[in-house]
């Protein structure tokens, strides 16, 4: 038995709908580079979470000042997103992250988020993350990626 791809189980998001979803994902990208909090409202939900678990981040004030503490990671890239439709009105991708630190180093990681449909568009209600596996040295500490091919199937199945 051969494994599905991540894109294989994808249910197809229409088209319109997956140019806003992406462009939510640019938005964040460019607000959190420029440390834009007032505009956090054109990528999240009222009621967003940042992260899961005891230390998930909500509200705009937190997440701002927990980015505020990840400096020097400037610039923000998100890519290889991949868009699953759970319903009209919810949808969930997975992305990784490139972080260019101001030292030249780099650090990456995934974000897996859950997109719903608000008067204002789409924007995120849940954004969970991984930092991917980074060493000791690292900047912010040594960590291990602990998204895969198999948590996304188990998500969107």
């Amino acid at each position: 038995m051969t494994a599905q791809s991540p894109s294989a189980v994808a249910a197809q998001v229409p088209a319109a709908d997956a140019a806003e979803v992406l462009d939510v994902l640019a938005r964040y990208g460019q607000l959190i580079d420029n440390r834009d909090w007032d505009h956090l409202r054109k990528v999240f939900t009222e009621d967003f979470s940042f992260g899961a678990g005891p230390n998930a981040v909500r509200g705009d004030e937190a997440l701002a000042r927990v980015i505020n503490t990840v400096q020097p990671y400037h610039p923000h890239y998100t890519t290889d997103t991949i868009l699953h439709r759970v319903d009209a009105d919810t949808i969930k991708s997975w992305s990784k992250f490139l972080l260019v630190r101001t030292d030249g180093t780099t650090a990456s990681g995934d974000y897996i988020d859950t997109f719903v449909r608000t008067a204002d568009g789409w924007r995120i209600r849940l954004r969970d993350f991984s930092r991917g596996s980074r060493p000791p040295s690292d900047p912010g500490g040594a960590s291990t990626r602990t998204f895969s091919s198999e948590r996304w199937l188990a998500v969107v199945n």
